[in-house]
């Protein structure tokens, strides 16, 4: 029990564990590992030549990636990809090659609601469904998307907590009430929590929520944590590098402290900065396993980072 009789991961309702392409996702802090979700050609993204086209430096993505497992290896932190695409025609390209370049589960996230139904046809006509979550479905997704992801047997999506009623409270659960039922049955099984955020204070609304909604739904939780960095625009003219470096671990090693099972960190290539801070939290919390005499994988965290 924490202070005020506020619990902490004692939470009332069993956790949901999912496992997509390998990689398991959901369930009790301390015991799975916390997922990395780490972003591939975003607007900035020095690798890619033309947006449009979906042009990119396949050597410099490849490194990334290789640097991203890297990591992985030596925190037990699984890795997933955010998969940036302007259009449908640009991620058939990088959907393409990251099929070839890694086996890691990918989030589908395109600009447009139109290009991200005409990018789950491409994914289930080519047979990579098994590995595509989609990102994401809103309050305000058409109903043309809910109807493609029937057709293409999307299984996997998260839900982005996000409208304009509910950007100042951590309360989401009119939005889960009302987004669940719609996902479950276009097909949605695999249903991850995005709660959120924008800027530094909807962060620490973001991080709450993910408590509020393990402890009452059980879904897996996470947020775009990274945002609050992204939002924060003297950060790097105000201060030195290095606290511009301890800013980025800590703002992403935050919503695991409250139990977050996703973290979507930004750029793939500051995998070497983050995941050692978040491997440390899941390390820490491991011990309340232990002490539950539960113990965890030896994939985990705990026996990597030693």
């Amino acid at each position: 029990m924490m202070g005020g009789g506020i619990k902490l991961f004692d939470f009332s309702v069993k956790q949901k564990t999912y496992e997509i392409n390998g990689t398991v996702i959901g369930g009790e802090p301390g015991l799975t590992p916390t997922v990395m979700v780490g972003s591939m050609f975003y607007k900035g993204d020095k690798t890619v030549e033309d947006r449009a086209k979906g042009l990119f430096n396949k050597d410099e993505a490849e490194s990334r990636l290789r640097k991203a497992e890297e990591m992985s290896d030596l925190t037990g932190l699984p890795t997933m990809v955010d998969l940036i695409a302007e259009n449908a025609v640009a991620a058939a390209r990088y959907l393409d090659f990251m099929v070839e370049a890694t086996d890691m589960p990918i989030f589908l996230d395109i600009v447009s609601e139109d290009g991200l139904t005409e990018s789950l046809q491409y994914t289930s006509d080519h047979g990579m469904m098994e590995r595509i979550i989609l990102n994401s479905l809103n309050p305000h997704s058409g109903e043309h998307v809910y109807t493609k992801i029937k057709e293409t047997r999307c299984t996997s999506s998260v839900l982005l907590l996000h409208s304009a009623e509910h950007v100042l409270t951590s309360n989401k659960d009119a939005l889960i009430e009302e987004m669940v039922p719609k996902a479950e049955a276009a097909g949605i099984k695999n249903i991850l929590m995005d709660t959120a955020v924008i800027d530094i204070p909807t962060l620490g609304l973001a991080t709450k929520a993910i408590h509020r909604i393990k402890d009452k739904y059980g879904y897996p939780c996470g947020c775009g944590a990274h945002n609050a960095i992204a939002s924060w625009k003297r950060l790097k003219k105000k201060y030195s590098k290095d606290a511009v470096t301890v800013a980025i671990g800590v703002v992403n090693a935050l919503p695991t402290a409250v139990g977050a099972d996703f973290v979507i960190y930004g750029p793939l290539k500051n995998a070497e900065t983050i995941y050692p801070a978040v491997a440390m939290i899941d390390t820490a919390y491991s011990q309340q396993m232990i002490e539950r005499k539960i113990r965890p994988s030896r994939d985990h965290p705990r026996f990597r980072i030693g």
